[in-house]
């Protein structure tokens, strides 16, 4: 039995897809996973008997300890590729049949998509050198399209003493927005005296909001402020406001180009499957995985929903829901 996230009508009928479609799928591959973490299991103490052994018998004299580690993380490393790649087959079959049934579509591994351009661009993102992207999905919502990938961005630094930082793991969202712009309007954490090194460009501008509540979470700019005066209205004020309490921690940032919205967030890796070392059967896995599905629907509706007009008090998720 499946405990949906929400009363969506995108959940409905989840308990007959889990059994019909899922479950099966599940007990298909555990099989696979068992003999992954085997593996792994198999290759990490065969790794602890050799790297003993080269410490204390090896050729190598002081360096034998060097020799025993270098040995160690090669062959670890092997067995965590070969555990990662059952992974992600598994999760690429589990996501995809979860997406198909939401009437989404699904990509596992993909390049760097083209819409990052316009992230970049905006910088609304750290520098890096070192890219990993995955899990897109494609879907319309509220009559919009929408998109949305993980993206795992790394900057390594040069020098004898080098070393590899995360500098942003979470999820790029690009929403078809439900109206059209003139210039582009930008909106990211408020850094305070360090607001000046994030401004989007020499065109942009800071935008003055009359929202003492806003104006201490979020820093705006725009290369057209009677537009952005007019799109961070008392509405999308609030929702902002909304979407920092439900990504709280994320380091939200947008930006309005082009009719389409962009969305940033340090949400980490969030589609995925779960462990490998437990049984794949249960419930358990699919409502991990449709929470985060209803925490992305919840950012499109704040985002989308009732666009022209306000909501009776205070602005909240719920009350988007039931609209």
């Amino acid at each position: 039995m499946i405990k949906a996230p929400s009363d969506r009508e995108e959940f409905a009928g989840l308990s007959a897809f889990f059994e019909q479609e899922i479950s099966p799928y599940l007990n298909g591959k555990e099989d696979a996973r068992q003999h992954a973490v085997m593996m792994f299991g198999l290759i990490a103490i065969a790794t602890a008997v050799m790297a003993a052994a080269i410490v204390k018998f090896g050729p190598f004299g002081h360096e034998n300890v060097r020799a025993a580690i270098i040995i160690g993380v090669l062959s670890i490393g092997g067995g965590l590729w070969y555990l990662n790649r059952t992974r992600n087959d598994i999760t690429d079959g589990l996501l995809s049949r979860i997406c198909e049934k939401l009437g989404f579509t699904y990509t596992r591994n993909i390049s760097r998509p083209d819409y990052f351009v316009h992230f970049e661009r905006l910088k609304m993102l750290p520098n890096f050198n070192r890219e990993e992207w995955e899990d897109e999905v494609r879907g319309v919502r509220e009559e919009a399209d929408f998109v949305f990938c993980e993206a795992h961005l790394k900057y390594k630094s040069s020098g004898k003493n080098s070393s590899t930082r995360t500098v942003f793991h979470g999820q790029l969202l690009v929403i078809d927005y439900h109206k059209a712009f003139l210039g582009e309007t930008v909106i990211k954490r408020d850094r305070g005296v360090f607001n000046r090194f994030t401004k989007p460009g020499k065109e942009f501008q800071n935008v003055g909001i009359a929202s003492p509540k806003f104006e201490k979470i979020f820093e705006a700019w725009s290369t057209d402020q009677v537009e952005a005066r007019d799109l961070l209205d008392p509405i999308v004020l609030e929702r902002f406001e909304e979407l920092d309490r439900l990504f709280k921690g994320a380091n939200l940032r947008a930006a309005f180009s082009g009719g389409k919205l962009f969305v940033a967030m340090e949400t980490g890796d969030k589609l995925n499957m779960g462990s490998m070392f437990t049984p794949l059967a249960g419930p358990e896995r699919i409502e991990n995985i449709l929470k985060e599905f209803d925490l992305i629907f919840d950012l499109i509706d704040v985002v989308l929903k009732r666009i022209d007009n306000r909501l009776g008090g205070a602005f909240n998720v719920d009350a988007v829901r039931q609209a």
